[in-house]
């Protein structure tokens, strides 16, 4: 990472607990209930125990066991319709983002925690966005292990942070960090015919089209984005190929960002 990307990401503050401070004390015990019972209502008392440590744990596991990470797991790919919906999502999230998995997929976990944080609203975003600062800087658990992943990282806080001055810089670190993995000769994966962030990945087609979503949302929907090179680019990130990101685009966002 490029020291001035890396002083862009340690400026919002980075906190690997913020997230967590934030949305633990807001779940109530039938929100804790239905996560234990996401497996089917096997193992129950041992996932809800491992939770409740978690709920009061003074730090972030390196590594989810079993119990609970299957019930996280299953909780993530949830379609939460209200509040504590999205609480129990984003706690869940908080976890299989920071730890190693067993899942080793960061990315489908990332983006239904940029929702539920979206969806939230305030102070959830803001919370949200120290937390994946600090993972953006330390890659920790599944992050290293794909060369693609981490640019997702910088998309989410992009996306959470898309009204905010900083959101032009966040932009122009992304393209650079797309920009590698695409150029990379080494990457083995097909690019695909859309959207260039999948153009070296293998999600779900479930992780494709939500990113897609958040992209679109955020971005291209959002009438607090005043900056119509985000729009654009919003709109090149859901598919328009009409639209180019090259080094000319990337280079005014670097100029003027």
């Amino acid at each position: 990472m490029a020291g001035s990307a890396r002083d862009l990401f340690a400026s919002l503050a980075p906190d690997e607990r913020a997230l967590h401070r934030w949305v633990a004390p807001r779940l109530d015990p039938a929100a804790l209930e239905e996560i234990a019972a996401a497996d089917y209502g096997v193992d129950v008392p041992e996932h809800r125990r491992a939770l409740d440590d978690l709920v009061h744990s003074p730090w972030l596991p390196d590594r989810l066991a079993w119990h609970p990470g299957e019930v996280l797991a299953l909780t993530r790919w949830g379609r939460p319709t209200d509040r504590r919906g999205h609480l129990g999502r984003l706690f869940a999230c908080v976890f299989l983002v920071r730890a190693v998995t067993a899942g080793d997929d960061p990315v489908d976990s990332l983006g239904p925690l940029v929702d539920s944080a979206w969806e939230l609203g305030e102070p959830a975003r803001a919370a949200a966005v120290p937390f994946l600062a600090w993972c953006r800087l330390n890659l920790p658990g599944d992050w290293r292990d794909e060369p693609s992943a981490p640019m997702f990282l910088t998309l989410a806080i992009l996306l959470l942070r898309a009204e905010t001055p900083a959101a032009t810089a966040l932009a122009a670190v992304l393209l650079d960090e797309l920009n590698a993995v695409l150029t990379d000769p080494d990457l083995p994966w097909h690019k695909r015919p859309r959207s260039p962030l999948f153009a070296r990945r293998s999600d779900a087609a479930s992780t494709r089209r939500l990113w897609t979503d958040l992209v679109t949302r955020c971005l291209v929907a959002n009438p607090a984005v005043a900056d119509p090179r985000l729009t654009a680019l919003g709109r090149a990130l859901g598919g328009d190929t009409t639209i180019s990101i090259g080094e000319d685009f990337r280079r005014t966002l670097s100029d003027r960002g």
